[in-house]
């Protein structure tokens, strides 16, 4: 678990948040790594104070009745003088668990919000141990909102520019990197989540917009982790099911007096699926399964893919590990058939799953491959 570092301490006040001055002296004069070094963890910065009615008292708190109860789809809207509210990830408060963090109107709470419509104790967020965050509502006369959303008795993962309601004040979630892109007046990046549909598919035509529009740097930091990308189609034959149930899937065979290559399509470089791991609690990061069922992250709803066909697991930087779990059509990797053990993937590698190839590329690949040469730039 990862340490509160004391090198912090020069943006702290009294009241425990950060000083905005010395922070945008401090992103003025250093760059984006420096910056993420010393400050290390996220914050809370105020965003705004929500518009509408004090009620009577209920509870411990004063009943608050927004203008606009529908929020979920606001723009983040900053306000100066509430920019002056950043609460960093360092525990005040001694008592409770070391990575769990209360928000409330009480002095007592590691993030102390002064108003009556916020109650004493109104939300924790917790820090797992691959160090994210998860907010808890906890009940109070106004519930804790995340993005407009009111979640009962769970947990929810906290994202860049996730707003957080409390009472009538509203805060914004910021990583280090993301807090310093607000100081230096860049854009803010978003999360590659924005860009895929249901399928785990990427919009390409998006992700390619934003590859010209930003540069190579900022595609990498959106994408982060390697790719599947559609590269060709083995020309073959799908045999009659060997079930007669419908969903089973069919038996692909290959037609090799056509070549043994996959015949190269265009339209199937459309086909991007980033490589991103399901969002739980876990310090291991569980395995990305592959598949024609609704349950994988990774779906492809074409016959001769399985139901559950392949898994990519993530071993550690820049390391990735294909392994097949018993398809029909088998995987194979540059025209090889996979083994029991799988293989470690290297970039650039061709996967064969079912009759489709795809090309394993990591963002940089990915970011050459979609954009043209004439528009690439750092």
């Amino acid at each position: 678990m990862p340490q509160d570092s004391p090198a912090i301490q020069q943006f702290l006040q009294k009241s425990g948040r950060l000083d905005l001055q010395t922070l945008e002296i401090f992103a003025d004069t250093h760059n984006e790594q420096d910056f993420i070094r010393r400050l290390q963890m996220p914050v809370l910065m105020g965003s705004e104070v929500l518009m509408g009615d004090l009620g009577p008292r209920s509870g411990d708190a004063t009943l608050f009745l927004p203008a606009a109860p529908s929020t979920g789809m606001r723009p983040v809207v900053m306000r100066p003088p509430l920019m002056h509210l950043i609460y960093p990830f360092i525990k005040r408060n001694a008592i409770g668990e070391t990575d769990s963090f209360s928000l409330g109107r009480s002095e007592n709470n590691d993030f102390v919000v002064p108003d009556y419509t916020v109650a004493k104790t109104q939300a924790q967020i917790r820090r797992t141990a691959a160090n994210r965050y998860l907010l808890r509502g906890i009940a109070s006369t106004n519930p804790t909102l995340l993005n407009g959303k009111y979640y009962k008795n769970t947990e929810v993962f906290l994202h860049d520019e996730d707003r957080l309601t409390l009472g009538r004040y509203e805060f914004i979630f910021l990583s280090p990197s993301a807090l310093y892109c607000r100081l230096k007046g860049m854009e803010l990046r978003i999360r590659i989540e924005r860009f895929l549909d249901s399928l785990g598919k990427a919009d390409h035509d998006a992700l390619k917009n934003y590859a010209i529009r930003h540069g190579q740097k900022m595609f990498v930091q959106l994408v982060t982790n390697p790719s599947l990308v559609g590269s060709g189609l083995f020309r073959g034959y799908s045999l009659d099911r060997s079930s007669e149930d419908p969903d089973s899937t069919l038996a692909f065979l290959p037609d090799l007096t056509m070549g043994p290559a996959a015949k190269h399509l265009k339209l199937l470089e459309r086909a991007v699926y980033p490589l991103v791991p399901p969002e739980i609690d876990s310090s291991v990061p569980p395995p990305i399964t592959i598949g024609r069922a609704e349950s994988n992250q990774i779906i492809m709803p074409e016959g001769s893919v399985s139901n559950v066909h392949a898994t990519i697991t993530f071993l550690g930087p820049g390391q990735y590990h294909l392994a097949d779990v018993g398809s029909t059509n088998g995987t194979s990797v540059n025209d090889k058939p996979l083994s029991p053990l799988g293989k470690d993937l290297a970039d650039g590698d061709r996967i064969k799953l079912g009759r489709f190839e795809f090309l394993f590329l990591f963002p940089g690949s990915l970011y050459l491959h979609i954009t043209p040469e004439n528009t690439r730039r750092g």
